[in-house]
């Protein structure tokens, strides 16, 4: 394991008790067999850590929209992960903090959305194109997030349909 990984090893253990924002730096650091010093050259502060942390997951599954994944086969991925990983989600979306994981969240879908899009051959820099792009990024995030906060009731499949269908269609037109 390397030193991020055990920070996020860590991170994730507390998330599993408590809300990111309640959640120290020195806490994390005790539970590695590293030190403050080598925590801040890695991560800026925990909301950094818990994006790099997100990342790893969400590369591995909604990420994978322009490899060999079709977007529904991403996406019911990462609703697994949601569910595999509920109270560690959960205590990390209710971060109050302007750098918190749903910001992050909408960002990198954003920039996921903007991959796919390009590698079909879209122009992704008109006005109306990047306003589509983001009502898809800030919708699907926070609807996955309500899904995760009302206890994951909805099945998965279900809610990726749901999305899906509800796709703005200047990019529904471009999923397979």
């Amino acid at each position: 394991m390397n030193t991020k990984q055990a920070f996020a090893k860590s991170l994730e253990e507390l998330l599993t008790k408590k809300n990111l924002d309640d959640i120290q730096v020195s806490e994390i650091v005790l539970g590695t067999s590293l030190s403050r010093k080598t925590f801040y050259r890695h991560f800026r502060d925990k909301y950094d850590l818990s994006s790099w942390y997100f990342f790893q997951f969400f590369e591995e599954s909604f990420g994978r929209i322009t490899d060999n994944f079709t977007w529904e086969e991403a996406l019911l991925r990462y609703l697994e992960i949601y569910q595999e990983k509920y109270n560690v989600l959960k205590n990390a979306y209710a971060s109050r903090d302007i750098n918190g994981l749903r910001d992050y969240d909408i960002q990198v879908t954003r920039k996921t959305y903007e991959k796919y899009l390009t590698f079909k051959g879209v122009d992704i820099t008109s006005e109306t194109m990047q306003f589509t792009i983001d009502i898809a990024s800030r919708g699907g995030t926070d609807m996955v997030i309500e899904w995760l906060h009302s206890g994951m009731k909805m099945d998965k499949k279900k809610l990726v349909a749901l999305l899906k269908r509800t796709l703005p269609t200047d990019i529904l037109k471009y999923i397979d």
